[in-house]
């Protein structure tokens, strides 16, 4: 099993244990423009004369165009190893909160495909231009960025995906891959952040476009606008992306804004707004939210009356009276 030959360490170094040099498969190396393979021992028993050896090395990983895995070697207790680059060719693996594993596949006659994984520790980021990325820890507390160069989108369950295609095993095949990021929407900082689930270190936080937003609460739904900087084909591309989210606007006690968003599993959470201020009468009210921390979010949600699921907030400033009062801090005028 390829698993057994392969792992990372606590730093993130290769670890090959079992390892043959020049036996045919399955790594690709290259040093400039010259490729040379080096492989495992195989169960058929070649080169029993030779011994399987246990080699670190330490290096920086990265993701090249076809979203394969590299090492740029830097280190290692084999000199001949330094200063080349390892190639990985597989597949990303769903994103785990804290991790980054990546499937490898390699087929040759002899063997057959051959697989197994390579996981590394670190965390996720979102870079200066909105793409996602992955920061492999490394000794002295560096990181290595594997970025995943396309564009995002999200899927009908609000969860953050990313879409790609390679190269099959057939080289005239070309393969669509989907990793879904699971995890909630918020707001922090005058940023849209997306945060994993059961990790208190990875998130992707978005700059986005603010500038004046008005909802209607009765359509379930709030929008931001990204810009995402990515490559494709070698170009760079640069897009505006219409964040949607759905979800369900209410009042709290407290005359705090929610917005209930539904996930993947039934599982809901809320998004917390504060208010700037409101303005209206006894038929429709506007509120004009910030963030948590009280920043401007350059949106305005419309409560009506007429609807049912917005009462909260008229009975609240109902039970105030008719006139001018401070409700929840907020100076309104009903």
């Amino acid at each position: 099993m390829i698993n057994d030959r392969i792992k990372t360490d606590s730093m993130n170094r290769l670890v090959l244990d079992g390892l043959l040099v020049d036996a045919g498969t399955p790594l690709d190396l290259k040093e400039g423009g010259r490729k040379f393979r080096v492989a495992f021992e195989s169960s058929s028993g070649r080169h029993k004369e030779e011994k399987p050896e246990k080699i670190v090395l330490d290096g920086e990983w990265s993701l090249d165009k076809e979203h394969n895995l590299k090492l740029h070697v830097l280190a290692s207790d084999k000199p001949f190893l330094s200063g080349k680059t390892i190639i990985f060719k597989g597949d990303i693996e769903c994103p785990g909160p804290d991790t980054f594993t990546f499937r490898v596949r390699e087929h040759d006659s002899i063997t057959g495909l051959r697989s197994g994984s390579i996981r590394l520790k670190g965390r996720w980021r979102a870079d200066k231009n909105n793409r996602l990325a992955f920061e492999a820890g490394r000794s002295s507390g560096r990181y290595d960025v594997l970025t995943l160069q396309g564009a995002w989108q999200l899927n009908k369950s609000n969860e953050l995906i990313y879409k790609y295609s390679k190269t099959g095993l057939k080289r005239s095949d070309k393969e669509e891959k989907l990793l879904v990021f699971r995890g909630y929407w918020g707001l922090c900082g005058g940023k849209l952040r997306y945060k994993f689930e059961r990790s208190s270190d990875s998130f992707f936080e978005f700059r986005y476009i603010s500038g004046p937003v008005r909802l209607a609460a009765s359509k379930d739904k709030i929008r931001f606008t990204a810009g995402i900087s990515y490559k494709k084909d070698n170009m760079r591309k640069d897009v505006r992306r219409i964040i949607t989210i759905f979800g369900k606007w209410s009042v709290e006690k407290d005359m705090k804004v929610s917005f209930s968003v539904r996930y993947s599993g039934y599982v809901r959470k809320k998004i917390y707004f504060g208010i700037e201020k409101m303005t209206g009468d006894s038929e429709k009210m506007t509120l004009y939210l910030t963030d948590e921390d009280g920043k401007k979010l350059g949106i305005a949600v419309e409560f009506r009356k007429a609807f049912k699921s917005d009462a909260e907030l008229f009975l609240a400033l109902g039970r105030s009276g008719k006139e001018s009062r401070i409700i929840g801090g907020v100076k309104v005028k009903f």
